[in-house]
């Protein structure tokens, strides 16, 4: 059936429920039903006169005896504290009217000023105009004060600029010049032929305009240095590519988090580079710079310009050498790789791509992927770790420089395709063309030697190290290592090693 309840009824119901508290059990479940049919009647009321009609059946209002819930809920103990009655909003949504004032009256009628009549320093006018300045209002940021025609109508010039700019940097790290409040230190107020009104020709010149190496900014820690000869291209491009020029959760203005994710999401995808997180996450070896150092593709490259070849921070070999200048867990095996800064100290002959660090295959990523790769000790290609090796592969490493020929050919007299021969005998040939031919690691060390040639001053056989006793002569040499008594050899004067039969 149809009851009405007239607004006075309603109000005195709704102050005898504000005295309830939270509800339990079967006198909860009758005060919810309640507290629901008395939402809705403020609602009829809100939006209609003193009395509106809602349905509500006989056996419901028995049910919803006010005064017999209230008997039930506290012989149940409940709490009568007010404040832990539901409410339609929380408290701290409720806000006061605000209560605007009558200044109608006093307001100034703005007096828009003409582009022609401006000041001769504003002229010519630019590309990019501020919409106030365009508009000729310079009274919304301006009010002549005395002898001061252009006084700002706040003291903060960011206060002004907030008025209709968005306030967005609330993040964990603010540019110095937005910290301070300081937009114009970036942006022209008036007018530029830069977009987004700034001071600079190009987005670029406005940063380096401070950060720049040769700025001279006293308040600047970052300094960049775009001379160099390589570039970064998203660098060179536009520094908001990475930086944020404003605000942001990460450290020197980061877009994102520094790290490998952060230069993959680039290249993974350039034509000119291979995809770099396919190939990073499907090799057997990965380089502990990229995998486990703090600064990942930092460590070894600069994000900005160098003088060096793929933007590295020094050259390819110092570069390496700015951690390998101790003895380093090796992630394959977790065996110790060589100090190898000390090891070149103590060995002046060089390996020609450490010698030639930016040749055409120059520096250790001539032999070695500085990223990572199948090959164990992250090499380009297979090459044996024991000492000896078959011949019959040819895709052999050090054949990636040096001619195969070299070893394959059993008799020659040309000097520039070996010099270890006694007379026409090619004894690298001798050495390796049988089932248990020796590996080139077996008598030249790959990195650096006291002797030319690269070679050893000792060999390992059987993980025990072994002198080779090497000595060098004008037209040959000759070697007493373990493995076999003291031979000689020589180009000139042969010593008959390896001679033809019959």
């Amino acid at each position: 059936m149809i009851k009405k309840y007239g607004a006075k009824v309603i109000i005195l119901v709704m102050l005898l429920i504000g005295g309830i508290a939270l509800y339990q059990a079967d006198a909860g479940e009758k005060f919810s039903r309640f507290i629901g049919i008395m939402k809705e009647i403020g609602s009829n009321l809100s939006h209609g006169g003193d009395e509106q009609s809602l349905e509500v059946s006989d056996e419901e209002l028995e049910m919803l005896d006010v005064e017999q819930i209230a008997r039930d809920m506290e012989a149940k103990n409940i709490s009568k504290d007010i404040s832990a009655a539901p409410t339609e909003l929380p408290k701290d949504e409720i806000r006061n009217e605000e209560r605007p004032t009558h200044i109608k009256t006093t307001l100034t009628v703005a007096k828009p000023v003409d582009l022609k009549d401006l000041p001769a320093k504003f002229k010519p006018l630019k590309k990019y105009m501020h919409e106030p300045f365009k508009m000729g209002a310079c009274q919304i940021c301006h009010v002549p004060k005395g002898d001061n025609p252009a006084a700002l109508v706040k003291n903060n010039i960011h206060e002004i600029c907030y008025e209709c700019h968005k306030t967005k940097y609330t993040k964990a790290y603010d540019h110095k010049p937005v910290k301070n409040g300081e937009c114009t230190k970036c942006h022209d107020p008036h007018q530029s032929d830069t977009p987004k009104m700034l001071k600079g020709n190009s987005i670029n010149d406005t940063c380096l305009k401070c950060h720049g190496k040769r700025s001279g900014a006293k308040d600047v820690t970052k300094f960049i240095d775009m001379d160099g000869k390589f570039k970064h291209k998203p660098a060179e491009k536009s520094c908001l590519e990475c930086h944020d020029p404003h605000t942001s959760n990460y450290k020197t203005l980061l877009k994102r988090e520094i790290g490998l994710e952060f230069c993959l999401d680039c290249h993974s995808s350039l034509k000119e580079h291979k995809d770099m997180r396919k190939w990073i996450n499907s090799v057997r070896y990965k380089h502990g710079a990229v995998n486990n150092s703090k600064n990942k593709c930092l460590e070894c490259h600069d994000p900005h310009a160098s003088n060096h070849p793929n933007i590295l921070k020094k050259d390819p070999v110092q570069t390496c050498l700015e951690c390998h200048n101790k003895s380093l867990k090796a992630d394959e095996d977790g065996g110790m790789l060589l100090n190898i800064s000390q090891h070149l100290k103590e060995n002046p002959n060089w390996h020609k791509p450490i010698r030639d660090p930016e040749g055409k295959e120059g520096g250790c990523s001539g032999c070695h992927d500085p990223h990572g790769s199948d090959n164990f000790s992250i090499l380009r290609k297979s090459f044996t770790k024991n000492f000896y090796a078959n011949l019959e592969n040819k895709d052999f490493f050090c054949f990636k420089c040096h001619k195969e020929r070299k070893i394959t050919e059993q008799y020659t007299t040309d000097d520039e395709l070996t010099k270890f021969r006694d007379g026409d005998v090619n004894l690298h040939n001798l050495h390796v063309n049988d089932r248990k031919g020796r590996s080139c690691r077996a008598c030249h060390d790959e990195h650096a030697s006291k002797y030319k040639h690269l070679i050893r001053d000792y060999t390992d056989f059987n993980s025990v190290k072994f002198p080779l006793r090497f000595i060098d002569t004008p037209n040959g040499g000759s070697c007493a290592p373990a493995c076999h008594k003291k031979f000689e050899y020589d180009r000139v004067n042969p010593k008959g090693i390896g001679q033809k039969s019959g």
